[in-house]
């Protein structure tokens, strides 16, 4: 031990006379601490751990999972609980010990009883120079400014934030990955429910089954209610819309299912029908709920659009009854009422030129009429109706994230306050970040910590200002490797062997190698699609064999070499890292495992004719598609969320559709109507329409019901046919579901036209970003042999600073590079740059006139009347003049760059 001591000394501290006092206890508590610890108290990689939460920043050992007990104890009690130990651990204490002076400049909410809340801030100062004191101090401080930062990153709102120690426990339980699953998977399970409820898709389940099942998913859902109540308190949580509604729902289905259960016996349950709402308040569908939030922003300016074109819509049809009704062969104008629903599909033009020809049958002048009508309702007011959306959704995406951009900058700044020293309340130190990341990202390695830091620490003085400190989401999210290119992973291979695998290298990075493979698959296509055309025009039945034909077990031989030749020439890490590669892998081993399956079975002939999919990398070789294929990258974390509101409205109605319309039988129905002959089972018609199958049986043929309406094409035969069942009134429902379905596709439209707008616009705003084949961002961070001593004063773990020592052999510095997602958040920075000042600057003058500040006004963390430091003189060590950032400065990436050295903690 006394050899690996004074190597660990000689390896950080060349000159042991230089040592401070202060490095000196340190350092001697360090190499000690590892033998001293009592077995059975090791933390995280073998560490030792310091008893009463003294350890550092680290002690938690699990972020919000981890074990605080002792922190929700009075300060009284964690004060005369220490009081025994304090003379054994004061001299291992990481917190009082190394400097006297690093006092917390605010004491967290968290760290105070309820009812305490409303005293003097000067209370919490009791006791404040005992080191398990401080010890306690900033632990409840990390916490509480990784709980700041979270609700920065999620957009919550900062009235939610725990105000006293008692809310804590909820809030910990609320925001664990474990409930937020819970709460998804009773959601998913009421959901589900529709499967076994009559109209079932599977008969014969008991009533009782299913209603038990649907107690046991409301009474999960209700513990997240309670949860959520205990956390913010009954008032807070009221006021909250999204929390009310889903009270009041959770309230109305839970005695529905009890009167269900107790009679037996099912009845008329629309309420089914809002069961959505319970998924869409989950934590993990933010993205859906702000989608949902953005639609119901677009209602305002599309409902005036909606009234101009329901305006038009009575004109014309009052034209229509006084025009056509004295026609008796006219049915579509023989009340002014159909008159009005005749226009109204003929809106969607799904009954053109049905409509039109008994008219134009008697007079040619009667098709002026149509005419004018779709000229004005389709042609005009609809694109209008999507021009105002696309207007809309595209200045509520830039107030978006002008209010995200500014909620962060909030976010930073009461973390900040609870992170500085009374001495230094200006400054962060590497010290209280590795303990505020021990929190706000757990996962987060010492060598990751220092890295973060250091890339924010622009100004090199070996402390976070508040201005640096702002780009701390940014930062946390890079993947950090070295910036030395690997050597090939065939180097260690003999001689002979390396030397064929560096040919092959330079063979498939070789451009003319990629040409000749677009060479091959075009003529492959051009081959497949001849092929084709012959066999169509012969009239020869196909037979799943005539798929597999020399050409193509040719064609299928050349894929499989050149992806064996680039996963030895490139590495199999490289080659994979790729997505067309991973494309090209997937088909060419699905086109040879058809081929030999086939074999054996002619069923594997589907998974053979994937082959033409690989055409799709042609769009490779042309750079405006690069752009095209980022923005849908982009894109898909939106799309999905369209997608899932698409299925939500789906699910509304068609439980809606189940209640209304599921008793009635559509086959030979509609006698004597005008969609009697879609309707037919028998054999009077040649060629059957099958319109019966179109109904609301189960939850899932009400699904492919309701997007037959969605396309539109005949949908009206759907509605009539249910209408000759049913009365007029059904009308409402088919009509409001379209009128919903156009708002929601409306919406869909827009924000693709506004992301593919916005990255046009951006590549011409940002001309160096424009040719880019990345999608990806990356940070440059020199790390240098003395900054270990950063690491060494923080850290008790001797393997994390073995590792770290490694990486230094014969090196005095190692570049590091981190790699980051270019997401729109990212290009939205860089193409408002010169917006962003004017929104940061007039977003601090309107915090200063009235501070939204959480906690009560006498939390001792929260005292509107202190300013907020929002910038940092520049030090004289400074060895580059760094200008004040809002946002971070910015490299042409669009994300920050430094190459700093940390000077002291």
């Amino acid at each position: 031990m006394e050899e690996e001591v004074n190597q660990r000394k000689r390896l950080y501290f060349p000159a042991e006379d230089v040592m401070t006092l202060s490095q000196k206890r340190v350092w001697a508590v360090k190499c000690a601490g590892s033998e001293a610890s009592p077995e059975g108290e090791t933390g995280r990689g073998g560490r030792p751990v310091l008893t009463n939460m003294e350890e550092g920043p680290q002690g938690s050992g699990g972020g919000r999972e981890g074990s605080f007990s002792s922190l929700y104890l009075s300060m009284e009690d964690n004060h005369s609980s220490r009081a025994a130990s304090t003379s054994t651990t004061a001299s291992t204490s990481t917190y009082a010990t190394d400097d006297p002076t690093d006092i917390p400049y605010k004491h967290a909410n968290t760290s105070i009883a309820s009812e305490a809340a409303s005293s003097s801030p000067q209370s919490l100062n009791e006791g404040s120079s005992s080191p398990s004191f401080m010890s306690s101090s900033w632990e409840m401080n990390y916490h509480e400014a990784a709980i700041f930062l979270e609700e920065g990153e999620n957009n919550d709102k900062f009235n939610s934030h725990p105000r006293d120690r008692s809310a804590l426990p909820a809030y910990l339980v609320t925001h664990n990955h474990w409930f937020y699953s819970l709460d998804l998977f009773a959601a998913l399970l009421l959901l589900s429910l529709a499967i076994i409820e009559q109209p079932a898709v599977f008969h014969g389940v008991p009533v009782g089954v299913h209603a038990s099942i649907e107690l046991f998913g409301l009474f999960l859902v209700g513990i997240s209610i309670v949860m959520h109540l205990r956390w913010l308190g009954p008032r807070t949580y009221l006021t909250h819309r999204r929390s009310a509604v889903k009270l009041m729902t959770w309230i109305v289905m839970l005695v529905d299912a009890v009167v269900v259960i107790s009679r037996n016996k099912t009845h008329f349950r629309a309420t089914r029908a809002l069961r959505p709402i319970f998924m869409v308040d989950n934590r993990y569908l933010g993205g859906v709920r702000r989608f949902l939030r953005q639609i119901l922003q677009s209602v305002p300016p599309i409902m005036e659009i909606m009234v101009i074109l329901f305006f038009i819509l009575l004109i014309f049809a009052t034209l229509g009854f006084y025009l056509f009704s004295p026609n008796q062969k006219d049915p579509y104008f023989s009340t002014f009422g159909q008159g009005f629903v005749s226009l109204y599909v003929l809106l969607t033009t799904a009954n053109y030129p049905d409509v039109m020809m008994p008219a134009y049958a008697q007079s040619k002048w009667s098709a002026a009429f149509f005419i004018a009508f779709l000229s004005v309702s389709l042609y005009f007011i609809m694109n209008l109706m999507l021009a105002v959306v696309f207007v809309v959704f595209s200045d509520i995406e830039k107030e978006k994230f002008r209010k995200l951009l500014v909620h962060k900058r909030r976010a930073c700044q009461y973390a900040f306050r609870l992170l500085v020293t009374s001495s230094r309340p200006t400054l962060i130190s590497f010290k209280h970040f590795r303990g505020l990341l021990s929190f706000f990202r757990p996962g987060t390695g010492d060598k990751d910590a220092l890295l973060i830091f250091k890339a924010l620490n622009r100004s090199e003085t070996g402390m976070l200002s508040l201005n640096e400190f702002y780009s701390i989401y940014d930062m946390c999210g890079y993947k950090w490797r070295t910036k030395e290119p690997p050597l090939p992973w065939f180097n260690s291979l003999p001689g002979p062997i390396r030397g064929c695998c560096y040919l092959i290298r330079r063979l498939v990075t070789w451009k003319w190698f990629d040409y000749f493979i677009y060479c091959v698959i075009i003529l492959n296509a051009v081959v497949l699609i001849t092929h084709t055309i012959m066999l169509s025009a012969a009239n020869i039945s196909i037979s799943h064999d005539l798929h597999i034909t020399w050409d193509q077990i040719t064609v299928v031989s050349i894929y499989a070499v050149e992806a064996l030749l680039k996963i030895i020439g490139l590495g199999p890490w490289k080659y994979f890292h790729s997505g067309w590669n991973v494309w090209d892998f997937i088909i060419t081993v699905l086109a040879i495992v058809g081929i030999v399956a086939e074999e054996f079975s002619d069923s594997f002939f589907y998974i053979v004719i994937l082959r033409p999919l690989r055409l799709l990398r042609l769009f490779r070789v042309r750079k405006r598609y690069h752009a095209v294929f980022q923005t849908l990258v982009i894109l898909l974390p939106r799309i999905s969320s369209a997608i899932i509101i698409i299925i939500i409205t789906y699910y509304f109605f068609a439980v809606v559709g189940m209640e209304v319309f599921s008793q009635y039988d559509m086959k030979n129905c509609c006698v004597n109507t005008t969609v009697e002959q879609f309707y037919k089972d028998d054999n009077t018609t040649l060629y059957p329409d099958y319109y019966y199958l179109n109904n609301f049986d189960n939850i899932f043929m009400a699904g492919v019901t309701l997007f037959e309406l969605t396309v539109v094409n005949n949908w009206f035969i759907i509605m009539e046919g249910y209408v000759a069942v049913t009365s007029d009134w059904s009308r409402l429902y088919f009509m409001t579901f379209y009128l919903v379905m156009m708002v929601v596709m409306s919406v869909v439209v827009a924000f693709i036209l506004e992301a593919f707008t916005f990255r046009m616009e951006y590549n011409h705003t940002v001309m160096e970003d424009a040719d880019r084949d990345d999608n990806t961002i990356r940070v440059r961070v020199t790390l240098k042999k003395n900054d270990l001593q950063v690491i060494h004063s923080t850290i008790f773990d001797p393997r994390a600073l073995q590792q770290l020592t490694s990486i230094f052999e014969n090196k005095e510095s190692v570049a590091f590079e981190g790699v980051g997602q270019r997401t729109k958040i990212v290009l939205q920075r860089r193409m408002y740059r010169d917006e962003i000042p004017v929104w940061i600057s007039q977003a601090d003058r309107d915090y200063e006139d009235s501070p939204d500040l959480p906690g009560s006004s006498q939390s001792p963390i929260m005292n509107g009347n202190e300013p907020i430091p929002t910038s940092t003189p520049a030090s004289h060590n400074s060895r580059r003049d760094t200008p004040p950032s809002y946002v971070g400065s910015l490299n042409p990436n669009g994300s920050l760059e430094g190459s700093s050295s940390i000077l002291n903690t």
